[in-house]
This record gives C-alpha cells, sequence and structure tokens, in this order.
C-alpha cells in the first residue's frame, strides 16, 4: 500500500507522516531522503527483505519535489514503488503540493491533500487581532506563527527590491503594497521580536503562550 501525504500546510501534513511512523509496530521502518535517490537505489530500497525477517514500512521524503516537469522520470520512479505496493507499505511525503502527474502515476495509491485554509492568508493580509482570534479557533498556533514569521521576512526582501524565490509576479506585487505600509526599520524590528518569540518559548523562559505572544505582537504592529 502507498500512501502519499503532500500540499502547502507542511505542519500538519509532517505531524501525520510522523504519527504514522510512531504508529508503525513489529515492522522493519527505513527512512529515506527522496532528494538523494536514483532510480537504482529507490529499487534496491523496496525490493530488498527485511533484515530481521519480518515485513518492511518504508517512510520517503521528498522524493518527487526535486523533478519538476521531468514526466518520464516521475513516472519510473513511480512504477518502482507501484509495482511494490502489494507486498510493502509505503509511505510519501513531499513539502508542497504534487501535480496530477505525480499523482496519476502512483495509481490507487491513498493521497492525501494538506491545504493551508485561506483564512490565514485573509489574516496575514491584514494582521488584525480579532482575525488572528477567529482563526485561532481552528488552527494551530503554531502553524500561524510559522506563516506570520514567514510574511514578515517576505515582507523584508520586497521592501529591499528583491522577490523571494518562488513566488508569483501577481502576489509580490500585492505584497509589496503591503510592504510600504512598513518602514524598513519597523519589519526589521518585527522580525527580530518574533525570532525572540520563538526562542522564549521553546527554551520555556516566557510565562506566556505562544498564541498569547502572538496576540500582543499583533497589537503592537497591527498597521
Amino acid at each position: 500500500m502507498i500512501t502519499f501525504l503532500h500540499g502547502d500546510n507542511i505542519e500538519v501534513s509532517r505531524a501525520e507522516f510522523n504519527r504514522i511512523k510512531a504508529a508503525t509496530k513489529g515492522k522493519e521502518i527505513r527512512s529515506l531522503d527522496g532528494r538523494t535517490l536514483d532510480a537504482a537505489a529507490l529499487t534496491q530500497a523496496v525490493e530488498s527483505t527485511s533484515l530481521f525477517g519480518g515485513d518492511t514500512m518504508i517512510f520517503i521524503e521528498n522524493l518527487f519535489g526535486k523533478l519538476g516537469r521531468k514526466t518520464k522520470l516521475i513516472e519510473s520512479l513511480a512504477a518502482i514503488l507501484t509495482k511494490s505496493a502489494d507486498t510493502v507499505d509505503i509511505v510519501l511525503w513531499e513539502d508542497k503540493e504534487m501535480g496530477v502527474t505525480v499523482i496519476k502515476s502512483l495509481g490507487k495509491a491513498d493521497v492525501k491533500l494538506f491545504k493551508i485554509p485561506s483564512i490565514i492568508f485573509q489574516f496575514l493580509d491584514t494582521l488584525n487581532l480579532p482575525a488572528y482570534q477567529q482563526l485561532v479557533q481552528t488552527e494551530a498556533p503554531e502553524l500561524v506563527f510559522s506563516m506570520l514569521t514567514r510574511r514578515i521576512r517576505q515582507l523584508i526582501q520586497l521592501r529591499d527590491g528583491s522577490v523571494p524565490d518562488g513566488m508569483q509576479g501577481w502576489q509580490a506585487s500585492r505584497l509589496t503594497r503591503q510592504a510600504k505600509l512598513f518602514t524598513m526599520d519597523r519589519l526589521i524590528a518585527m522580525y527580530k521580536k518574533l525570532l525572540e518569540m520563538e526562542y522564549s518559548v521553546k527554551s520555556g523562559s516566557s510565562p506566556f503562550t505562544l498564541r498569547q505572544l502572538t496576540e500582543q505582537f499583533i497589537y503592537d504592529n497591527h498597521s
């Protein structure tokens, strides 16, 4: 069986990937970095028997994302996986949404798409406290914080005249307008504050939760 996890909601998809791995009992686990695998190495990984004579479960990260539109290579790697799907369990994880070529090539795989809810982008466009408080009713504060930090980093790049890697032209134009609502000094100060908040939560030095710190940050910096 093949399970395929993909999408831009990396935190949630990653949690599911780790949950499946942690729940695997009585099988040999093989964890592979798909970015370094070629067809020969992939074949060996999925077809070789367990060292302990039991069942094997294979976890592969980022196998297809590096391939872009190389359709023939995608199909050849997928064929190796589907050929072994009846004898070994395979869990694939990608850190972005994959296209129809990959999904079709995996045949009867259990495909799970993890998308970032559009309401998160509505909040990021406004940095509005009520919007944040509504958002964290359904989404993890950690996910929202990660997206907020990335947005401020993107605004700094755009304010400096450079377009972040992978950003579409229409998105760059829209975020450039948002970046102009802040001075460069203010954006840098905001970014530094976010890093301080993250450290204080992870180190346990803050008496406040990440949600509480983020609410105060938004209150202080709402444009």
